[in-house]
C-alpha cells in the first residue's frame, strides 16, 4: 500500500507520463497526465490520505482521459509530493500550480475536479485565483465541524493525535501539518467562484458529509451552478465508476459550452 501511495508503484494502465510542478510556497508537486485532447485539461484533485494511482481515483481519471486530457497529481502531504497536509488551507496553491502548468503547456481550457479534501482544495482555488474555466466539487463539506459523523471525527483524531498522524505516515505516507489558521469555510468562498460554471456532486450515502452540506453550497453558489445527489453514492472515491466518469465528461462538455458563452 505504501508502496503505491508514495508513487513507487504505477497502477495506471493507459498511456500517461508524469510532470513535477512547484506551489507558490515552495512545494514540489508530483503528477501524471493522461489522454491527448490539446486543448482542454481536466485537473484531478484526491481526498485526504489518498493518491493519485489510488484505484478509484485511477478509475476516474482514466475515464475523463477518454475525452480530454488529464492532470491527477499528489496533494502536498501525500505520495511523492512534498510538503505537508493542511487539511484544505494550503492545498488552494496545490490546484493553482497545476492550472498554471497545464496554461503553460498549452491548454486553453482547464476544469478541475475534487473530491472530499480535493474538493475543498478546487473550491477555495477557484474562489481566490478565479482561473479555470469550470469546477467540480465532489462529497465537500460546507462547513469546519470536526465533532460531525464519526467518520469526520476519525479524520480529526489522526489530525490532532500524534498517535493517529503517525498512523497516517506509516499506513499511507501522508505528512501532517498541524497548524491551522480557520480557513473561511467552503460556504462562505463558494459564492466567489461566479460566473465560472460550478457543478456540486454529492451521494445520498456519503458517511462524512450529509447531503445538506452538498444543498447549502449550492444555495450559496453564483450561476451557473448545478448540484447532483447521487443515490447508491458514497463519500467521494466510493462512488467513481466508469459510468459515473462518463456522465461527468459529458458534463463537462456542457459546462464548457457555457463557460464559452461568458
Amino acid at each position: 500500500m505504501t508502496d503505491r501511495a508514495r508513487g513507487t508503484s504505477n497502477a495506471f494502465s493507459v498511456q500517461h507520463s508524469h510532470f513535477w510542478c512547484d506551489t507558490l510556497d515552495g512545494i514540489r508537486l508530483a503528477g501524471t497526465r493522461l489522454g491527448e485532447d490539446p486543448h482542454t485539461a481536466v485537473i484531478v484533485v484526491h481526498g485526504f490520505m489518498g493518491y493519485r494511482t489510488k484505484p478509484r481515483w485511477r478509475i476516474l481519471s482514466q475515464g475523463l482521459a477518454r475525452r480530454f486530457s488529464v492532470l491527477t497529481f499528489d496533494l502536498r502531504g501525500h505520495g511523492q509530493s512534498g510538503g505537508a497536509c493542511t487539511g484544505g488551507e494550503d492545498e488552494a496553491m496545490d490546484v493553482h500550480a497545476v492550472v498554471e502548468y497545464a496554461r503553460a503547456h498549452g491548454f486553453e481550457r482547464v476544469v478541475t475536479v475534487g473530491g472530499s479534501l480535493g474538493g475543498i482544495a478546487v473550491v477555495r482555488e477557484a474562489a481566490i485565483y478565479q482561473d479555470p474555466d469550470a469546477v467540480v466539487a465532489i462529497s465537500t463539506p460546507a462547513r469546519w465541524d470536526p465533532t460531525g459523523t464519526k467518520a469526520v471525527r476519525r479524520a480529526t483524531w489522526l489530525f490532532t493525535s500524534g498517535v493517529g498522524r503517525t498512523l497516517a505516515r506509516g499506513l499511507m505516507g501522508t505528512r501532517i501539518n498541524l497548524t491551522w489558521h480557520q480557513p473561511e469555510a467552503p460556504v462562505d468562498l463558494v459564492g466567489k467562484i461566479a460566473p465560472i460554471p460550478l457543478l456540486i456532486v454529492h451521494g445520498e450515502n456519503d458517511h462524512f458529509f450529509p447531503a445538506r452540506a452538498a444543498e447549502e453550497l449550492h444555495r450559496a453558489a453564483g450561476d451557473p451552478k448545478q448540484l447532483w445527489i447521487l443515490p447508491g453514492f458514497g463519500h467521494a472515491e466510493d462512488g467513481f465508476t466508469d459510468a459515473f466518469a462518463d456522465r461527468l465528461a459529458g458534463h463537462i462538455d456542457q459546462m464548457l459550452v457555457t463557460a464559452g458563452s461568458r
